[in-house]
């Protein structure tokens, strides 16, 4: 198993060790340090971070349940491929909230919440200009996360990263594709617009059309990079 993902992680003895080691499984496996079909060794994992067998057999658990490893008994545990079905799934799943998030904070803002979130659009196209893709996804990230917190609802963002895990992956492999990200971004400041005209409706249509790209854009990945998908 490759663990040059491994090099830049630490761990914080003060907080909950499972944790710490699902994040830094689970990023590895949506940069794709991880690829579909690579074995995770848990001896290995706990003795590059430091830690137990217990803590990486817990992390392992959770990515089992969001469907992101395959654990065979007896035979060991190895990275998912990117099961299609799974991403139409949570993609629905995510639509159905984010679309509602929108809305919510097109009808019930602030203006510190508009300057935040048109900061972060601005940055965005910032990140484009200079070729920045990886800076451009963290501010993508955030500006979702942030349309959330938002909202005021503090158990949404948990049921939303839930729904997450499936798509990760196949958002990241859409920055390699000509021109995402830059349409990304022209949906980001439609979304961005619509709040601060304080339209519900535009802010859901235009929350709908960005979301549902990423189904539409599968079966294009899927025949650039088979080796990667199931089903």
């Amino acid at each position: 198993m490759p663990l040059s993902f491994l090099h830049s992680a630490t761990i914080d003895r003060n907080k909950v060790l499972s944790v710490q080691v699902y994040e830094i499984l689970l990023n590895a496996i949506v940069d794709l340090d991880l690829t579909p079909g690579t074995a995770i060794v848990k001896e290995d994992v706990g003795k590059a971070l430091g830690v137990s067998r217990t803590p990486v057999s817990e992390a392992i658990a959770k990515l089992a349940e969001d469907r992101l490893v395959d654990v065979f008994p007896q035979r060991g545990t190895y990275v998912s491929k990117i099961r299609i079905s799974d991403v139409k799934e949570s993609a629905f799943i995510r639509q159905a909230l984010e679309v509602a998030i929108a809305r919510q904070v097109a009808e019930h803002h602030s203006d510190e919440m508009l300057s935040t979130l048109t900061r972060n659009v601005r940055y965005q196209k910032m990140s484009l200009a200079e070729n920045d893709y990886e800076i451009f996804y963290q501010l993508d990230e955030e500006f979702h996360q942030l349309l959330c917190e938002f909202t005021g609802f503090s158990r949404l963002r948990r049921v939303i990263e839930g729904a997450y895990a499936q798509l990760a992956r196949v958002r990241k492999l859409q920055l390699s594709e000509p021109g995402r990200p830059e349409d990304t971004y022209l949906e980001h400041k439609a979304i961005c617009d619509a709040l601060r005209n304080s339209d519900g409706d535009g802010a859901a249509k235009a929350m709908t059309v960005h979301v549902s790209k990423v189904v539409a854009l599968i079966d294009i990945m899927f025949s650039e990079q088979p080796e990667l998908f199931a089903d």
